[in-house]
């Protein structure tokens, strides 16, 4: 009889990274085809990068992170990963696909929007300016990425049990094309000494 078990995988997110949008995209395909179940976790880009040497533009992109992160934290606490799920796609659609990650977004804005957009309680925009969350979003993102035991970013993967920094992609893989990507990844999982393979980016990051 055929097996028709899926994979638990897991994805650590920022909802305004857009590597991290890419690779979730990929991977909620991946869920669509019946091969995985996937969680998605809150990893936040600024406590990453809040201690580094990054040029100015950076800085501010990091800055403008915190709020979107504290949002989804709060619905996560509120509500349950489920729902900060349906957040973090809601909130990737209107910055990421209709806003192209712009620089000139106004993130608090929406994020207040996707909570709309998915039925949320609009108090918890409450969260986006509330730096006392922070403490909180240091624990859990020092964690995911003390499980990689490198000096990594977003996205985090976990696949075949083992988690790795990516796949970094520049481009969402569709239909058979995510399928046959995920299967190569599982490939790489297994293998212990695998550490990297990288190349340059080709293009202007797809990210609808």
């Amino acid at each position: 009889m055929e097996d028709r078990s899926r994979d638990a995988v897991t994805v650590h997110v920022d909802p305004s990274c857009p590597f991290a949008w890419i690779t979730s995209r990929w991977l909620a395909e991946v869920e669509r085809a019946g091969l995985i179940d996937l969680e998605l976790r809150l990893l936040s880009l600024s406590v990453v990068n809040e201690h580094r040497a990054i040029d100015a533009w950076y800085q501010g992109f990091n800055y403008h992170a915190w709020a979107p992160a504290r949002v989804m934290q709060a619905v996560d606490e509120a509500h349950g990963a489920t729902a900060a799920r349906r957040f973090y796609e809601a909130f990737g659609q209107r910055f990421h696909v209709e806003r192209d990650t712009g620089d000139d977004a106004d993130r608090v804005a929406l994020a207040a929007v996707a909570l709309h957009d998915t039925g949320l309680p609009a108090t918890l925009i409450e969260a986006a300016d509330d730096a006392r969350r922070d403490d909180a979003l240091r624990a859990r993102t020092h964690a995911a990425v003390e499980a990689v035991g490198l000096d990594v970013g977003v996205p985090l993967t976990e696949i075949g049990g083992v988690t790795s920094w990516g796949p970094v992609l520049s481009v969402i893989p569709r239909g058979d094309d995510a399928v046959e990507l995920y299967r190569a990844a599982q490939v790489i999982a297994r293998q212990r000494g695998f550490i990297r393979f990288e190349r340059p980016r080709l293009g202007a990051l797809e990210v609808g």
